[in-house]
C-alpha cells in the first residue's frame, strides 16, 4: 500500500509541476498580435494583447472528451 501512495503522489506531483510549466512559458505577444500558445496539459489557446482582450480563435479542435482548444488564430489583429 505504501508503493501505491508513493506512486499516486508522484503522478499528482508531476501533473501539477507540468501545469505550472504550462502556465509560466506562455510567450510574448506583440501588439497587434494575435499567437497560439500549445500547452502540454491544458488546453491550447490563442494570445493577444488588446485591451479587452477577445478571443482571437479561427478554428477549434476537440480536447478530451466534451471540449475544445484552439486550432488556428488569426493571422493578424487590429486593436482599437
Amino acid at each position: 500500500m505504501k508503493i501505491l501512495g508513493l506512486i499516486v503522489g508522484t503522478v499528482i506531483f508531476i501533473i501539477i509541476a507540468l501545469v505550472v510549466v504550462d502556465v509560466a512559458t506562455a510567450p510574448t505577444v506583440t501588439k497587434g498580435q494575435c499567437l497560439l500558445d500549445r500547452r502540454i496539459i491544458l488546453p491550447d489557446v490563442c494570445l493577444n494583447t488588446c485591451n479587452p482582450p477577445f478571443d482571437c480563435t479561427l478554428t477549434t479542435r476537440p480536447y478530451g472528451l466534451f471540449w475544445t482548444q484552439a486550432a488556428t488564430c488569426m493571422d493578424a489583429v487590429i486593436c482599437g
